[in-house]
């Protein structure tokens, strides 16, 4: 079964139209390094190529443009069907829908949001589903959701997307604790110039490497080299086995494995962020009042 996901569609697409992967990366708001990577996925689950790398871009195989014809009718019939199943099946003007990134972290942070929301509006129903951070893009691109709560350097920018800071969480070195770092009571960086950084590769967003690599900069030392990993699962077991470290927030410390420390920052280079998201356009009355009434911080 071939694993692709709507937003590999929507890049697929994007690339295709703009013969360009530095092009399509400005439109998607992705770095040009994470558009190939994801078009590279797509090229080795299908086993085939999509595109041919020339000196002025790219150019459509003719598999590619066979790919192109058949998905950019079907992405958009998929977006019009879930669009008019809110029609087809109306849901009841008093509810709202809301995604949650599934982490504890996340949800005792937006627990007492919610309480004094519904305290002040004990009218609106709110129907909150937990998602990971792909789930969570698709369904609000894709209008299941009407806002969704995610993490900042877990989602980044997308067209139509806006977007409020609502949390700032402290940032950490993830290591292992069969790392010499282990016992240590503050961070002696320089024992970590050598060492592998993970990132999630649902973090590929502009900028999210440059921004991990400033992070380790100010603290003095420059990683060995950056991997990506699909999900925290696999980052969790790679720096648990001390493969390598991570740099993450808060959120994640009461999920993490005993056998992984958390180093905290004191004064990280990039904030990180619980952040309330929603479309521009189409956007409900319901929906704007819960939004107005979360704070910014």
């Amino acid at each position: 079964m071939f694993d692709i996901t709507i937003q590999q569609i929507e890049i697929f697409l994007t690339v295709a139209e703009q013969l360009s992967l530095s092009g399509a990366a400005r439109e998607l708001f992705l770095d040009q390094a994470g558009v190939s990577r994801w078009i590279q996925r797509l090229e080795d689950s299908l086993d085939t190529t999509l595109f041919i790398r020339t000196n002025h871009g790219v150019a459509l195989t003719d598999e590619g443009q066979f790919l192109y014809n058949e998905l950019k009718p079907l992405l958009g019939r998929i977006r019009i069907t879930m669009k008019n199943i809110r029609t087809v099946y109306a849901m009841p003007d008093n509810i709202l829908r809301i995604g949650c990134l599934s982490t504890a972290g996340f949800i005792d942070k937006l627990r007492p949001k919610i309480k004094r929301f519904e305290e002040s509006h004990p009218d609106i129903l709110l129907d909150i589903a937990y998602f990971n951070y792909h789930e969570l893009r698709e369904n609000l691109v894709c209008e299941n959701m009407d806002c969704i709560v995610s993490y900042s350097l877990g989602f980044g920018e997308f067209r139509e997307i806006e977007t409020k800071q609502i949390y700032n969480f402290d940032s950490y070195f993830a290591v292992s604790r069969k790392h010499g770092l282990a016992s240590a009571d503050h961070l002696e960086t320089g024992q970590l110039k050598n060492e592998t950084l993970y990132l999630l590769s649902l973090a590929e967003m502009k900028d999210a490497e440059s921004r991990a690599l400033s992070e380790c900069a100010a603290f003095g030392f420059v990683p060995r080299e950056i991997k990506y990993l699909s999900s925290r699962e696999a980052l969790t077991l790679a720096v648990r086995n001390n493969q390598g470290i991570a740099i993450v927030g808060s959120e994640f410390g009461k999920e993490f494995h005993p056998d992984i420390k958390l180093l905290k920052i004191e004064e990280p280079v990039q904030d990180q962020f619980m952040i309330l998201a929603w479309r521009k356009t189409g956007l409900s009355d319901l929906a704007k009042v819960f939004v107005d009434s979360i704070d910014a911080v």
